[in-house]
């Protein structure tokens, strides 16, 4: 997996991005908890009130707090005498219009430790009336109980009960010196929600944008992958394409890719967003340590379980994307053979051949799908147990004054996040063994070693026609344990016609294949204008050979289509040309649009002799220095097959192109400039027609088994 993402470095700005915008969106996340708590605890329960020191005193609750101030110049140095009649703080204080009030000046440690308690008790006196005020009014001295007696009441109080009834008093104070506490109260709530959302589109502008971006970013990586992966198998020798079947090569570059571009944009956005979370609200949920516990046994039991399923599933996912290879198998081989089936009557055989593919993914699939789905129930269990948890001890903790309901509540949503983000990173833990399965099948591709490459420093061919030379050539495929060629030596000149013969298997397909580099020889060396072909640019020796298939192969497209498939930049004359010769002109012209005429996929539409006439054409269009005819000629009738002869032996004449046929019949080889016998992989005989119908056996069995003397001229 690693190496799929050194495909996202073209992308790295937009790497950066994501991983910014997903920062964004985790930190605009988390930070609506704490504004949810401030609105519930303050907005609601405080009735808006934020500060246990409020920001204006009464002159009567001043005055009565020197009572039992032990310092008086805190007080004065906090609070500044505003007298009676200032239009200014009237309007938020209404009292100001007929007493003085006193303002706060500056928030400090040291007026706050001063205040608290004074405070306190001057207003829990004032809740049992103004007698108390007289009495102290006449015996000054009586403070002291009374300051004593109070703070024996309050020792009781933890310091979280301490600070609210700081607020309650506070509120109360606010309310003497006619502040609208509704309005208060609506204002502070309407200004945390309004931050609120704000918070939250932000939050899901980032969402947005990381998406966009995580997507684009994933899908354009992917093509490049699927761009290399396209770009190897064209390179592949046939070495290789027997390595990878061509449903598996299918499967790779498809379905696999598939799955390696889901990982990466999960990767780019979920994976980061996950741990992001999960670490942040961790932080976050720190600050709540009786609350901690709970959590750390959850997370330790979220893990535990994404161990046991990663041990579980990992190997599975191996095995199923070699059914799914398995499959496209079977589907295309019934697919391409149907009219086999049909002409033996083997549809029933084939569908339990299918059936048992089929039935075989279906019972791994269903196990990973049961694997999977246990895993939701028992994440939403675990986050509905810790959830009633919380809720169950956060209510004795507020109970006991030790914690407020706004806390109990953002602890619970900051909780969920943790949990949801290990939830993420779980249902991650099991799609990442299947991508990285993916990743490595993928890369088996990009990593192969091609067996037939170009030389570091390639030397060119010489211009125009020139000798092609094969010298004591043997080739042997692959892992072999025998040669298929052995010292194969022949020399074929400019405007020659070469055929090859011999009985199936004798190596002729083979042999001709070594020319374009399909593959390489065992010993010995080929020649063009006496340079080795191996050590030419693939891509150089081919432009100068026209080849032919023995299966004609066709492209979905037009009939012009297909034919500049060899020459983009044929002239109409050189397209008409190439018909005549292949004697594809007349078809061709009876065609609904002639040259314009639609090719179906593989060339379906067309008969088995119109496709190979159309392959041959192809090639002559290209105008090359050689033409390789791979046994072409089979589909053809005799007389149609006479004709083509006829009139690609002009063009040769003129062109002075070398001809390479393999053929199997002796009338389409008899007039060769040169006919190569082969037998077993090796020379039988070499020459021309009538002196291999003197000298060669296997040539003369050939013949006899197929024509009279009389058609051979014996």
């Amino acid at each position: 997996m690693r190496k799929a993402l050194r495909y996202l470095r073209p992308f790295w700005l937009s790497v950066i991005a994501v991983v910014a915008l997903v920062f964004g969106q985790v930190q605009f996340e988390l930070a609506l908890p704490d504004y949810m708590s401030r609105i519930v605890t303050y907005g609601i329960q405080y009735g808006g009130v934020t500060s246990p020191l409020p920001e204006a005193l009464s002159e009567t609750t001043y005055d009565r707090m020197l009572y039992f101030i032990e310092d008086e110049g805190v007080l004065h140095d906090g609070f500044e005498r505003i007298e009676a009649g200032d239009a200014s703080l009237a309007r938020q204080y209404p009292i100001a219009k007929d007493e003085a009030i006193y303002i706060l000046k500056e928030d400090s440690q040291e007026l706050r430790e001063g205040f608290e308690k004074p405070f306190l008790i001057v207003s829990m006196l004032a809740q049992s009336g103004e007698d108390v005020f007289a009495m102290l009014e006449m015996n000054p001295e009586g403070a002291k109980a009374l300051a004593q007696s109070a703070e024996e009441a309050m020792a009781e109080y933890t310091e979280a009960n301490l600070e609210a009834a700081e607020i309650f008093m506070a509120r109360a104070e606010y309310a003497r010196l006619g502040v609208d506490m509704e309005k208060l109260q609506s204002g502070y709530i309407l200004h945390e929600g309004l931050l609120m959302l704000a918070l939250a589109l932000a939050g899901s502008l980032c969402a947005a944008g990381s998406a966009f971006l995580a997507a684009r970013t994933a899908t354009g990586a992917c093509r490049n992958m699927r761009r290399d992966v396209f770009a190897k198998v064209e390179s592949f020798s046939s070495e290789e394409f027997s390595r990878f079947s061509t449903a598996s090569l299918i499967t790779r570059t498809t379905n696999d890719i598939q799955q390696v571009q889901q990982i990466v944009t999960m990767m780019l956005r979920i994976m980061l967003f996950a741990p992001f979370m999960g670490l942040t609200a961790l932080v976050k949920v720190m600050r709540y340590r009786q609350l901690a516990g709970i959590l750390g046994w959850a997370v330790a039991f979220m893990i535990a379980m994404m161990i046991v399923t990663f041990i579980f599933t990992m190997p599975k996912f191996r095995i199923a994307q070699k059914m799914v290879d398995r499959l496209n198998l079977v589907t295309r081989e019934q697919l391409s053979g149907m009219m086999v089936i049909r002409a033996f009557n083997n549809e029933e055989k084939e569908e339990e051949r299918f059936d048992e593919v089929n039935k075989d993914m279906r019972k791994l699939n269903t196990f990973l799908t049961r694997v999977l789905a246990i895993m939701s129930p028992l994440m939403t269990f675990m986050m509905s147990f810790v959830s009633v948890t919380i809720i169950w001890i956060g209510a004795r903790q507020i109970d006991l004054g030790t914690m407020q309901v706004g806390d109990m509540m953002a602890f619970l949503q900051y909780s969920t996040h943790v949990l949801m983000s290990f939830m993420i990173v779980a249902m991650i833990f099991i799609m990442v063994p299947r991508s990285s399965v993916s990743a490595n099948r993928v890369f088996e591709i990009l990593d192969t070693n091609v067996a037939i490459q170009d030389p570091t420093s390639p030397r060119h061919l010489p211009q125009g026609n020139q000798e092609i030379v094969f010298d004591h050539v043997f080739f042997r495929y692959p892992k072999a344990e025998s040669n298929v060629l052995e010292d194969i030596a022949f020399v074929a000149k400019p405007g020659e016609t070469v055929a090859f013969i011999g009985s199936t298997g004798s190596g002729k397909s083979t042999l001709i294949n070594l020319l374009p580099r399909f593959f390489d020889v065992t010993e010995g060396k080929i020649t063009y204008g006496g340079v080795d072909i191996r050590d030419v640019a693939q891509s150089e020796l081919r432009d100068r050979i026209g080849y032919v298939p023995q299966k004609g192969v066709l492209f979905s497209g037009t009939v012009e289509s297909n034919l500049r498939y060899a020459d983009e930049n044929a002239t109409p004359e050189a397209l008409e040309r190439a018909l005549s010769v292949a004697q594809a002109s007349d078809f061709v012209k009876e065609m609904p649009e002639g040259i314009a005429s639609s090719i179906a996929q593989g060339g379906t539409n067309v008969s088995g002799g119109q496709k190979q006439r159309l392959s041959i054409a192809r090639a002559l269009t290209k105008n090359a220095d050689v033409f390789i005819f791979d046994d072409t000629f089979s589909a053809l009738d005799y007389a149609t097959d006479r004709r083509l002869r006829q009139a690609l032996g002009k063009l040769t004449k003129e062109t002075k192109a070398t001809v390479l046929i393999v053929a199997q019949r002796i009338s389409t080889i008899m007039h060769a400039d040169k006919i190569v016998v082969l037998d077993n992989g090796k020379i039988a005989g070499m020459g021309r027609h009538e002196e291999l119908m003197k000298d060669c056996k296997v040539y003369q069995e050939i013949a006899y088994s197929q024509l009279s003397k009389e058609e051979l001229g014996a």
